[in-house]
């Protein structure tokens, strides 16, 4: 997989915010404009339906029967006023049968009746005022088709507290160009602006990642630091253990460079082999609550003395358990006394119920005690060693995990542990290490992780 540098990704972001940002603005450069059209046409409406609402409330005092029979009422004179300044090009009076009154446009209109004007029936039975742009195509506007679009208005009329009839009227819609000078001097503000924000924020914000990024270098430098320190202290702590316990300091590398090579056969992924590393130098650690006349005891224990001996597993676990870094190994000192068939100690699992850490480090620790001298034993030779764990596979030991290490071969491994007593710490061991600093795993764990 590439790996990307803080300017790579800075790069990326900015393309990729650059790219949203120029839609997002070209949207609002369009949508202003749409927007600006939609509220004058809203204005328009509501200032049209206030000049009409307040002329009638002032002037349409009157009876609809006598304006059938006298036209030339002083009513009649003050619509036509009205009429010509408020650029109308109808204004119609309906009865509450929807009867035509009054028309300006069209006078022959005068007594039809157009019961199927829904508008006008809304406004009757409603008695709310209502507004609506639209092309004259009603049949009684046969007149007015020649305007195009116009602002259709219905105000009800009352008298003496009810709806007598309704004010039909008819004004001409201005203009409204998207493209006018105004709107095109919104939509490019609605365009820039947003670019010129994302222009300045991208600054401010390459600058604070930098600052971060050259935090964060230095954070895992300190970290590779504190691991090692902390690597370091467990080999010691390790070192001085074995020293009390078998007065030798070889076991500790001998059985870790046996684990990674294991674990790398076995494919295990970064984080396993964290935990079997810090695990196999830490798996005994709990016999230092032991006491010296049974871990030093040259002949067989007895069952008391066994039991005691058993309890390093829990003491290693109260030791390690909630402790950064040290929690790694959990596993592998909680299970490595696990065995396959489920005869072992201390929670007696089987089977793949025990980590694989702890199976792997399980076989490479029986190996390493079979091939050392112990106060209660002698070395067992190579062939000898061999052949307990190909006949504990199944039994003693994950099948699995013998196979793969019956396949290292025996030259392999004797090569390995002449290495370790030449070398020390083992090359194996040295890059496993660095992959682990270099991947912070640092983190809090207990018991109930596991």
């Amino acid at each position: 997989m590439r790996r990307y540098d803080a300017q790579d990704l800075l790069r990326s972001f900015f393309r990729r915010s650059f790219l949203l940002t120029l839609l997002f603005a070209a949207l609002l450069a369009v949508s202003v404009p749409l927007t600006r059209n939609h509220y004058a046409v809203a204005e328009y409406k509501a200032d049209s339906l206030g000049i009409a609402t307040k002329f009638l409330a002032r002037e349409l005092d009157f009876d609809l029967h006598e304006m059938l029979t006298h036209p030339d009422a002083p009513l009649i004179q003050r619509i036509n006023v009205f009429m010509e300044y408020s650029n109308l090009v109808e204004f119609r009076i309906w009865d509450s049968r929807a009867t035509v009154v009054y028309s300006f446009a069209d006078p022959q209109l005068k007594g039809k009746r157009f019961p199927d004007d829904r508008e006008l029936l809304q406004a009757l039975r409603s008695g709310t005022p209502s507004t609506e742009i639209s092309e004259a195509t009603k049949l009684e506007n046969q007149s007015l088709r020649g305007h195009g679009a116009l602002l259709e208005m219905y105000v009800p009329v009352f008298s003496g507290g009810r709806i007598v009839g309704a004010v039909e009227i008819y004004r001409k819609v201005p203009p409204l160009r998207l493209l006018s000078p105004q709107n095109l001097l919104y939509a490019a503000a609605a365009l820039l602006l947003p670019l010129l924000l994302h222009v300045f924020f991208h600054g401010q914000f390459k600058k604070a990642t930098l600052e971060l990024v050259q935090s964060s270098a230095e954070m895992r430098e300190a970290y590779r630091s504190l691991s090692k320190n902390s690597l370091d202290s467990i080999r010691a702590m390790a070192k001085a253990l074995e020293m009390r316990d078998t007065g030798t300091q070889e076991h500790s590398e001998q059985v870790v460079a046996l684990a990674v090579l294991l674990g790398h056969r076995m494919g295990l992924v970064p984080e396993d082999m964290a935990g079997l590393i810090v695990g196999a130098y830490l798996h005994d650690v709990g016999k230092i609550g032991i006491p010296d006349a049974i871990l030093f005891k040259p002949g067989p224990l007895d069952e008391k003395q066994r039991a005691m001996i058993e309890t390093h597993v829990r003491k290693g676990v109260d030791i390690v358990d909630g402790v950064d870094f040290l929690c790694l190994g959990l596993d592998v000192v909680q299970s490595h006394h696990e065995r396959w068939d489920g005869q072992g100690y201390a929670q007696g699992l089987a089977g793949e119920a025990i980590p694989l850490t702890a199976r792997i480090f399980a076989l490479v620790d029986v190996f390493d005690a079979l091939m050392s001298k112990r106060p209660y034993k002698e070395a067992f030779g190579i062939q000898e060693s061999w052949e307990i764990i190909r006949q504990g596979a199944g039994t003693h030991f994950d099948p699995r995990v013998a196979e793969a290490f019956l396949a290292l071969g025996q030259q392999e491994i004797l090569t390995l542990r002449g290495e370790v007593q030449r070398q020390g710490v083992h090359a194996l061991v040295r890059q496993a290490t660095d992959a682990l600093f270099n991947t912070p795993r640092l983190h809090q764990c207990s018991l109930d992780d596991h």
